[in-house]
């Protein structure tokens, strides 16, 4: 692909492509493809989807989904960016704070809604979706009182989507269903020693590795996973507020004057001109006086030579 062409990912994504000439029209399209690829997968997995068996839930052909999308990982993009911005909506946030929060709470929804999400690889293409792009918008929305650059704002939207995708894959891969047996205790107690493990043998013998602390009472995994994305905003949201707190003041741009009208154009000129006439004037003056200045030089250096060369022949007699 060159510079001056845009992916068939999306080109299909923002209704670009050319749309299929032949084949079932008012039965299929775009969206209702993506709609049951997601339908398939939150029930099934991602593995599931195929472009056979995508087809064969409206009872066509495969044949005729390639018509509207090119492979099935365009599918994927097309399905990812779709389930992650449809849990989304106008924050009603009255600080950026608020709206950061609400945003991660969003994002995190989304992949627990959809974690079929998680095995589908990031693209450079995705962040330019509209889906995508809609999250942004409501992020850049959330921040719009934020003193700082867009720059920055666009960091702190990575921020966020990172945090997010991080916390659902941890959540769904470590601490859903996790099961802490006394046998697997006993291990990790023995086996961590403080000769091996100088740092995390206490850590370990005092139970908070396990995630036992004083006066807890008995919870449930979602409760603690909670309690993890809780505090895991609440840390973001404090880093970014010491950021602002600390960032300097940013400057402000200038202010651009209205074009003069043509009256004021005039009088500009006109002074303008004026000032013009009298430099030259004053300069010319000037000159005059310097050519009067080295003219009575050069005649007092022509004395001086004479009376040094009279000097001189006085000097040989």
């Amino acid at each position: 692909m060159t510079e001056t062409e845009v992916s068939r990912t999306l080109a299909i994504a923002w209704g670009l492509a050319a749309a299929p000439q032949r084949g079932p029209k008012r039965e299929l399209s775009l969206e209702r493809i993506v709609d049951a690829a997601i339908e398939i997968a939150d029930a099934e997995g991602l593995a599931a989807v195929t472009m056979q068996r995508v087809a064969k839930s409206f009872d066509f052909s495969t044949m005729a989904l390639y018509r509207y999308v090119s492979t099935k990982d365009d599918l994927y993009q097309l399905m990812l960016d779709a389930a992650m911005s449809a849990e989304l909506g106008p924050l009603d946030a009255v600080t950026w704070r608020d709206g950061c929060r609400a945003l991660l709470q969003d994002l995190v929804l989304g992949y627990r809604t959809h974690p079929w999400a998680l095995d589908i690889p990031l693209t450079p293409d995705i962040h330019m979706m509209p889906g995508q792009i809609r999250v942004a918008d409501i992020g850049l929305g959330a921040m719009r009182a934020m003193p700082v650059d867009e720059h920055t704002k666009l960091a702190i939207l990575i921020l966020i989507s990172s945090i997010a995708r991080g916390h659902a894959a941890v959540e769904r891969e470590v601490l859903a269903g996790a099961v802490m047996t006394d046998a697997t205790r006993a291990l990790i107690e023995e086996a961590v020693t403080a000769s091996d493990f100088p740092n995390a043998a206490a850590f370990v013998r005092s139970g908070s590795y396990f995630g036992d602390h004083p006066n807890r009472v008995e919870q449930t995994g979602e409760k603690d996973i909670e309690a993890i994305l809780g505090f895991t905003t609440e840390v973001m949201l404090a880093g970014l507020a010491d950021m602002l707190e600390h960032a300097p003041t940013p400057e402000t741009p200038p202010v651009t004057a209205a074009p003069p009208t043509p009256p004021e154009a005039l009088v500009a000129a006109d002074a303008s001109l004026a000032a013009h006439v009298e430099l030259r004037k004053a300069t010319q003056q000037r000159l005059r006086e310097l050519e009067r200045e080295e003219s009575a030089l050069v005649k007092a250096r022509d004395r001086a030579k004479e009376l040094a060369k009279a000097h001189a022949k006085l000097a040989q007699r």
